[in-house]
């Protein structure tokens, strides 16, 4: 059965694992595609915007490395590197509040790996679950798709800083379109940020908010301007 891009980003929310269903040319029957023609030349790729250390807008040299990494992580998509810089969590329900963590409503801990709704409600997924979820959110991306925010492409808008001293956190923030793979005639814009937080001396990406830019449109008068804790600051050159 086909879903929407909405259906599809709830169950990946809710904690269910999204596994494209995309056979490559000839897995069927086992023969395997035939190899472009000589004269065949394959199309030139869009260039890719490079993020540098030097560029990163926060005077926290241990964050930028980490951030940097993510950021150019994110417009070649690579969820990979995005997991590996990603913080497994665990820790009890006991005194949570279960509005923003509704697992706990019938569970006694969480573990795993923390994904964000525009609601401010938090989920924890397992490792495998998580890596399809940055399987979708990084790498999804609908090349056709335009709307009054531009084009598809995954979009790296800056850094946005939140607290002070031991629990100050950033939120790398970014902007892309999405396609379901099950679904040619869904798409959507998407706004989100990664979170990173500063765990046993280095800095990871603690909890990856995500939603549909017209979810957020719910909650806050201009998503771009509000997202995080506001005024995200763009890389420099």
């Amino acid at each position: 059965m086909r879903r929407s891009v909405a259906v599809l980003a709830l169950l990946v929310l809710s904690g269910c694992a999204y596994e494209p269903e995309i056979v490559p040319p000839g897995a069927a029957t086992g023969e395997q595609p035939s190899p472009p023609a000589e004269s065949e030349s394959p199309a030139p790729e869009a260039p890719v915007t490079r993020f540098t250390v030097e560029g990163c807008p926060v005077d926290e040299p241990a964050f930028c490395e980490p951030a940097t990494n993510l950021a150019n992580a994110l417009v070649s998509g690579d969820s990979e590197a995005v997991f590996d810089l990603s913080w497994a969590d665990r820790f009890d329900c006991e005194g949570l509040d279960t509005e923003i963590f509704p697992q706990c409503d019938h569970r006694a801990s969480l573990s795993g790996y923390a994904i964000g709704t525009h609601q401010g409600e938090i989920y924890y997924q397992r490792a495998n679950v998580y890596r399809n979820t940055l399987g979708f959110f990084v790498e999804a991306v609908d090349e056709g798709f335009t709307d009054d925010l531009g084009s598809s492409e995954m979009r790296v808008l800056g850094v946005s800083s939140c607290g002070a001293g031991s629990g100050r956190s950033y939120h790398v923030v970014y902007l892309v379109a999405l396609a379901d793979p099950d679904n040619a005639a869904f798409a959507a814009r998407f706004l989100g940020t990664y979170e990173l937080v500063e765990r046993d001396g280095e800095w990871v990406i603690g909890i990856t908010y995500v939603g549909q830019y017209t979810d957020w449109q719910l909650v806050m008068d201009d998503p771009l301007d509000e997202i995080a804790c506001g005024n995200t600051q763009p890389w420099g050159t």
